[in-house]
């Protein structure tokens, strides 16, 4: 599971690329599973951007 930080920004793109399997940890912070990760990863332009919120 990769830790993401708990903000707008993420619960938007587990919304838009219908991102499964996650769960809240905390206040601060979204378990996702690698897989879903790695297809976060290809779906999108700005990689470097998702790799920032990753804790």
């Amino acid at each position: 599971m990769k830790q993401l930080r708990n903000i707008i920004d993420v619960w938007n793109m587990i919304e838009k690329f219908n991102l499964q399997g996650w769960v809240v940890k905390d206040s601060t912070v979204i378990l996702l599973p690698v897989a879903e990760y790695e297809r976060l990863l290809a779906s999108v332009k700005n990689k470097n951007y998702i790799r920032g919120v990753v804790r």
